[in-house]
């Protein structure tokens, strides 16, 4: 009976010994949130890319939004 204990207890701490790596290898410091360069509206753009690459932006841009009237030229970096 002691033995089946013995290897009770070797488990559960093999088994936290392994939770504790897992957490610690996966816990990073977060990134920085991206925020892209927006122009204004796309309406008032009309060409969103050519613009971004106008303003130094070497990969252009494109419109962003949730909805076709609320979109806004965003340069990608």
């Amino acid at each position: 009976m002691a033995t089946g204990t013995v290897a009770s207890s070797v488990q559960q701490f093999l088994g936290m010994l392994c939770l504790v790596l897992l957490w610690t290898s996966v816990a990073r410091p977060a990134a920085a949130l991206y925020t892209p360069t927006c122009l204004g509206p796309c309406s008032a753009v009309p060409n969103c890319n050519d613009a971004c690459v106008t303003k130094g932006f070497p990969k252009g841009g494109v419109c962003l939004g949730f909805t076709k009237t609320d979109l806004a030229c965003c340069c990608t970096s």
